[in-house]
């Protein structure tokens, strides 16, 4: 096992690891199971998770069942992974070369899968523990995938047991679309945070960041837009920065160019790999959601959540506000919700009340470190082994 080293093309990973060994328990042979590494969150998951499980000492097999796509370079790069995969440019359903490698494996300690469809294919594999995350709170409620539920239930009545959930959330409108209780098993998304010391945010400065794709669900960014004209009244030193790319770019521009704030609205393009920290430097807080959001208030910097597909833009509040695993998405019911502007102006009431807000951001932030998300992962796996605890 050798060093650890950067993959520089992972968007937002921001530091390198040094090699340690976590094997103990009894889980050591490990398969993944996926469509394809197209760019998107799930594909991202799966390139933090497999570069730490092989990093850590463990032996990774990651099964593509479709095609290849962008995110499957990264993983290339990761020593020790195997990769089954036939990435020639087409998109079948599903590949029957890598079909047939897949009935044929030998059998896993823990075969994980990331949707309904790799959970169904999973069963073709020799596993002692079959698990399957479940990052979308209506997944198991798509039509498209009811044959697959269908299916899953003829195979295994019990296969709800074997869920995973990004957070309560999840579980619960999961609960609502099988209609029975589901385990209380969770793995929050893992991220690499860089030393707890770090403090790039600042009450000094007026620069707002917003990073992510840029699409007609991202509704934040218009109202921060809007927002802008208000601010720059307050301080003409207020700039909004959005780094991001995606199909409401064209749109997003037109709003930008008709604004009254437009010469301190700035759009640009994601962030290379390891320039997060680059993009938050000298930062007055964050607006978005998801791993960005943990990464930003990791590094010091006052997280306001945003909603998806909210015509009227509201936020949930503050980051640390958010209960256990969630990371600021529209499908909490959330009791009470603020306008983004009313949390930015309260991070101006004082140096002391910004200060309290992004500490308390930044601690929450550090629950989804990735270390300690994996380890209570491997412990979650290891409890499920025959003789280790529930079967």
């Amino acid at each position: 096992m050798t060093v650890a080293t950067r993959c520089p093309m992972i968007p937002f990973e921001t530091f390198d690891k040094q090699e340690n060994n976590r094997t103990g328990g009894q889980i050591r042979k490990i398969a993944l199971v996926h469509k394809h590494m197209k760019a998107g969150g799930v594909e991202a998951l799966i390139v933090r998770m497999a570069r730490w499980l092989a990093e850590n000492g463990f032996r990774v097999s990651l099964y593509l069942y479709s095609s290849g796509g962008p995110l499957l370079k990264h993983l290339q790069q990761i020593d020790g992974l195997e990769i089954i995969v036939r990435d020639n440019g087409k998109e079948p359903t599903l590949d029957l070369s890598v079909l047939n490698q897949l009935v044929r494996s030998d059998q896993y300690d823990l075969v994980y899968s990331f949707s309904p469809s790799g959970l169904l294919l999973s069963y073709a594999m020799p596993a002692k523990v079959r698990l399957s995350g479940v990052y979308q709170p209506e997944m198991y409620k798509l039509e498209r995938n009811k044959k697959i539920i269908r299916a899953l239930k003829a195979i295994d009545k019990e296969f709800h047991q074997k869920l995973v959930f990004m957070n309560p959330t999840v579980r619960r409108y999961t609960e609502r679309a099988l209609g029975t209780e589901l385990p209380e098993q969770f793995m929050p998304p893992p991220v690499e945070l860089g030393a707890q010391t770090q403090q790039l945010g600042s009450p000094n400065s007026r620069r707002i960041v917003s990073v992510g794709a840029i699409q007609a669900f991202t509704t934040h960014y218009a109202q921060v837009i809007e927002l802008m004209e208000e601010l720059i009244q307050i301080d003409p030193e207020f700039t909004y920065h959005i780094f991001g790319e995606g199909p409401d770019e064209a749109r997003l521009r037109k709003s930008i160019a008709e604004s009254e704030a437009r010469d301190h609205i700035f759009l640009h393009p994601m962030p290379r790999s390891g320039a997060i920290e680059d993009v938050l430097q000298d930062c007055f807080c964050f607006i978005g959601s998801g791993a960005v959001m943990i990464q930003a208030c990791g590094l010091g910097v006052p997280g306001i959540t945003s909603r998806a597909n909210d015509a009227e833009a509201l936020s949930e509040g503050y980051f640390h506000e958010l209960p256990p695993y969630e990371v600021g998405e529209s499908y909490w019911e959330a009791p009470e919700t603020y306008e983004i502007g009313e949390l930015v102006k309260n991070l101006l009431v004082s140096e002391n009340a910004y200060r309290k807000v992004a500490e308390r951001c930044k601690h929450k932030a550090r629950k989804f470190e990735i270390d300690a998300v994996m380890t209570d992962f491997i412990e979650l796996a290891n409890r499920q082994l025959p003789g280790g605890g529930k079967k």
